[in-house]
């Protein structure tokens, strides 16, 4: 049974109003308490070093932590992000925690593994453009997507057969380490850079950065109902991963137009029906066009200026469920600013049988 995910600031014992100095403090605090090189064969430590890298992943990237401090981690899922599953996700993120990090314990290593392991892949975005018909209807969607693949000539290694070495500063461990007591200092190999290895000849095909730019199409099928800023995961389509690991995902972002006279809130869809003087105070059937084709609405007699009528299952469908919401028609009685008078003597005979 899954459970609920605690809050990031009470994970980093942390104000909400939090600067980054203050986060890197107490992330850092956390990361010294809880690192697996301290803590070796400890799932719980690890668990909670996990935890806290989550949140300081999180809390330090300004963008997340707007969403974060909007919407909590629900809205973080509709960006495409659903935390870390393992050590090899804060592995991918080393960079984040280098600054944090480096000097302690390298970060570029668990348990002596190099920054030639296998990685996931980046997640790629892109941006779709809808009309509301379009959204109401859904569609077949094909996309030409940029990404960076692993050269099929050297298999992603960056090297001609042979060409390569294991590093002999670290021994392919990516890391220099020296012991200080119970911890473990580890800073990035120089020679190699942290891959562990050197490259003596380089791949002629991607001159050694071990992946090359390629043009794919991507189809996908657009669920009816959309709407601004939902997020379809097309999984395997982004960035491909490095030293065997896994492709990222490719996170479809949906922006739709403003309709011409339909206003979208959630799925219900909002009308402003303009009718005469004369249409409220007698009522009418009126047909007007909807989203998907033309409805009849009655508008009853006397109906007051900011008299509202309910259509329901004639609004958008639930993207998940497909259930519509309704069409909410918002009467909207015009008084005419101009009359003739033969019309301006009409209404004053109306209004003297009123007063009767």
């Amino acid at each position: 049974m899954s459970t609920a995910k605690r809050d990031y600031y009470e994970i980093l014992e942390v104000d909400r109003n939090a600067d980054e100095e203050g986060l890197k403090r107490a992330f850092r605090k956390k990361a010294v308490q809880y690192h697996p090189d301290r803590n070796p064969g400890d799932k719980s430590a690890e668990e909670k070093f996990k935890e806290a890298s989550e949140a300081y992943k999180v809390l330090s990237d300004p963008e997340q932590r707007r969403v974060y401090d909007a919407y909590g981690h629900q809205g973080l899922e509709g960006t495409g992000f659903h935390g870390f599953s393992g050590m090899e996700d804060i592995y991918s993120f080393s960079d984040i925690f280098s600054s944090v990090l480096g000097d302690l314990f390298g970060f570029g290593g668990f348990g002596g593994r190099s920054r030639s392991a296998a990685r996931r892949g980046a997640n790629l975005k892109a941006l779709i453009r809808l009309t509301m018909d379009e959204a109401f209807r859904g569609m077949h969607k094909e996309l030409k997507v940029n990404r960076h693949e692993p050269c099929s000539a050297c298999r992603g290694s960056g090297a001609e057969t042979g060409g390569i070495q294991t590093c002999p500063d670290c021994r392919g461990t990516g890391q220099s380490v020296t012991a200080t007591g119970f911890l473990r200092i580890q800073v990035p190999c120089r020679r190699c850079g942290a891959m562990g290895r050197i490259i003596t000849r380089r791949c002629n095909v991607c001159h050694g950065e071990g992946a090359i730019s390629t043009e794919r199409r991507v189809e996908f099928d657009v669920p009816p109902g959309v709407d601004t800023g939902d997020t379809l995961k097309i999984r395997g389509e982004g960035e491909g991963g490095s030293a065997g690991g896994p492709p990222g995902d490719l996170l479809v972002v949906f922006e739709v137009e403003p309709h011409p006279f339909l206003k979208r809130e959630g799925p219900d869809l909002h009308l402003d029906l303009p009718v005469s003087f004369t249409q409220a105070l007698l009522g009418d059937k009126i047909e007007v066009e909807s989203i998907d084709g033309r409805v009849k609405i009655e508008v009853p007699a006397g109906a007051q200026p900011d008299h509202v009528i309910e259509l329901r299952k004639q609004g958008m469908p639930d993207p998940n469920s497909g259930r519509r919401g309704s069409l909410v028609v918002h009467v909207r009685v015009a008084i005419p600013k101009d009359l003739t008078r033969e019309q301006k003597r009409a209404v004053q005979d109306l209004a003297k049988l009123f007063q009767k």
